[in-house]
């Protein structure tokens, strides 16, 4: 019996041992997710697959955003072995990788019927794109699957994205898909670059009058020692000053409930105008990158990395856009909270979806099946830890403060600060109406001329205006 029982104590004390094993090989204990490219699954299913899905992916060379299209796309394989996921992306569709394109590309597709692709790249920005294409800011409830019509879709998004009809508003009024990405804007520097030249930058706080200053010392720096150093990075259609724009403009309003709504006012008009006043002050200083009118966005950058301008505004995603170029020069980059010309309670950021459905999609099921893989908790964690970004996805447990680096600690900031005080509009009709949302374009020129120092303030406001129905 002796025997026995020390054999029964041994076999608790083996299966004690695995079990620890297991648990421990199981917990994260790093607070940053090691991140490297998945080599391709060498698996030999048991039989050809009888269905396929055409996907237009996002995120090529995105760092770990990119990591985790690679697994979705490889897991999604593995647990439907009936189902051929033709996954490629933009830069290999359409030869560049471009949301005006995208959007070009998408409205094609609908005009001429020929549904190449059945997941289909998609935000707010490509959505509007298509829209100008189309003209018609409501295509996508003719040509696009409304997710809030699929079952079990609501379960999967954070009850803001399903109530709150901002999000709606955003791709035409209806919800084309999950909301997997998150994002603040920002105006990220150069810190080596405000080192050089004296400057210290205010990451949380920063006014009109700071960011000025900031132009003149960068203005006087060149003068002094012969150099071209930017102020800002610009590029030659996707106009990135047009976010600094609109900050200044909804922080005059002082009203987040007025500043959302698309309807035009006489106080939009004058902080309209004062936000061109404000831009041609800062034309007098010569404050965009020489090569803007040359700048391809995908191809340039880089150049905040190469120390060539001060200033780069944009969204939270160039974290994973800068670490896919590379890490060590990512480093020195800082995320900084925009201008304001007063201090208000809200931020400039939203939610926004990343794939939609054709509704015309020779594969739709398998389409849909497909983003609702998307849609799960542990798609959702990945998300957080890989992209250092908030999601619309439920069930994530890990937070951008968790980490130590700028880039968490702004997110960490900026929500603590703000809570769900955010929006983002792409569209004109911040300013003028949901009727005239189609005039962002026009803005652009206006804001490029003014920093250009071409036009006043009064000219730029004449003749925008003179657009408005």
């Amino acid at each position: 019996m002796t025997g026995y029982y020390s054999m029964c104590a041994m076999k608790k004390v083996f299966v004690f041992c695995v079990l620890l094993v297991v648990i421990l090989s199981g917990c994260v204990t790093e607070e940053k997710p090691v991140i490297e490219r998945r080599a391709d699954a060498n698996l030999t299913a048991a039989h050809s697959p009888d269905k396929e899905v055409n996907w237009m992916g996002h995120w090529l060379s995105e760092y770990g955003r990119e990591t985790l299209v690679q697994e979705v796309s490889q897991d999604f394989e593995l647990m439907n072995p009936d189902i051929d996921v033709n996954l490629r992306y933009p830069r290999q569709i359409m030869g560049v990788r471009s949301p005006e394109e995208t959007g070009k590309f998408i409205a094609n597709m609908v005009k001429t019927g020929n549904i190449e692709w059945d997941i289909v790249w998609i935000d707010q920005f490509i959505y509007q794109f298509a829209a100008e294409q189309l003209d018609d800011p409501d295509w996508g409830r003719k040509h696009i699957v409304n997710f809030e019509e699929v079952e079990g879709f609501r379960q999967t998004q954070k009850s803001f994205i399903m109530d709150d009809p901002v999000y709606r508003e955003q791709t035409g009024g209806i919800i084309v898909g999950p909301y997997i990405e998150g994002y603040y804007m920002s105006i990220f520097y150069n810190k080596d670059v405000a080192e050089k030249m004296g400057i210290e930058i205010k990451q949380y706080g920063m006014t009109f009058e700071d960011l000025l200053e900031y132009v003149k010392a960068v203005e006087e720096y060149n003068h002094e020692h012969n150099t071209t150093i930017a102020p800002f990075y610009e590029s030659e259609i996707r106009t990135t000053m047009k976010i600094l724009f609109r900050n200044l403009f909804v922080s005059e309003l002082g009203n987040f409930s007025e500043a959302k709504e698309k309807i035009g006012s006489e106080r939009k008009n004058a902080a309209l105008l004062k936000t061109f006043q404000a831009f041609e002050e800062l034309g007098k200083y010569n404050p965009l990158i020489e090569s803007y009118k040359n700048n391809t966005f995908f191809k340039t950058r880089h150049l905040i990395l190469d120390d060539e301008c001060l200033f780069f505004v944009n969204g939270i995603w160039m974290y994973s856009h800068w670490m896919g170029i590379d890490e060590e020069k990512t480093a020195k980059i800082v995320p900084a909270e925009l201008p304001v010309f007063q201090e208000v309670n809200y931020y400039p950021g939203s939610f926004i979806p990343t794939w939609a459905v054709m509704k015309d999609s020779p594969n739709k099921e398998e389409a849909i099946k497909l983003l609702m893989f998307w849609s799960t908790p542990i798609v959702a964690e990945k998300w957080v830890r890989y992209a250092k970004a908030p999601t619309g996805l439920v069930g994530h447990l890990s937070t951008s403060d968790q980490a130590n680096d700028t880039f968490a600690q702004f997110q960490a900031e900026i929500t603590n600060q703000y809570g769900g005080n955010i929006h983002y509009s792409a569209n004109a009709g911040y300013i003028f109406g949901e009727e005239n949302q189609l005039l962002q374009d026009d803005l652009n020129k206006e804001i490029l001329q003014l920093l250009d120092g071409k036009i006043t303030a009064e000219q730029a406001y004449e003749e925008i205006m003179g657009l408005v129905e």
